[in-house]
């Protein structure tokens, strides 16, 4: 069994879903943090970097998840096996959960040692291989 390209399939891949509403609240939840922040202190430098140290990579993964999942459903409204897969890794939750404390650790890590103790790139990829873990369970599940 090969491992085909993303394209049209007999799973569906809704975005009216509650796990895609779920992402776009948590998502629209930091916005609203942040202009609630902006609006409150406006000229508070060090208010709004602390929010972005805490919340930047929260934000990023969040975007990504978001964006990758609209590109995909609306590409292919029903997907094969590898859209399902990459559909329900980000859906699910599991990966997001896993993913974003451990990029969150490794960046405060290397952001507090100034860059002496360089754990960023490595969480990250930690975060990529779990990734496609994940992806391989939907993916031979399916």
């Amino acid at each position: 069994m090969s491992l085909a390209p993303p394209g049209p399939g007999r799973y569906p891949l809704p975005l009216d879903s509650a796990p895609f509403y779920f992402l776009l609240a948590t998502l629209g939840l930091f916005v609203v943090m942040l202009l609630v922040l902006r609006a409150y202190y406006p000229n508070r430098k060090r208010g709004f970097e602390g929010y972005l140290e805490a919340a930047g990579v929260s934000l990023s993964f969040l975007v990504f998840a978001v964006a990758f999942v609209v590109v995909l459903a609306a590409h292919d409204p029903r997907g094969n096996r590898t859209s399902y897969a990459f559909y329900e890794t980000i859906l699910s939750g599991y990966w997001l959960a896993f993913s974003i404390p451990v990029v969150t650790v490794g960046s405060s890590i290397q952001a507090r040692s100034r860059g002496a103790i360089r754990w960023l790139v490595p969480s990250i990829l930690v975060a990529i291989a779990m990734f496609f873990a994940i992806f391989a369970y939907y993916y031979l599940g399916a």
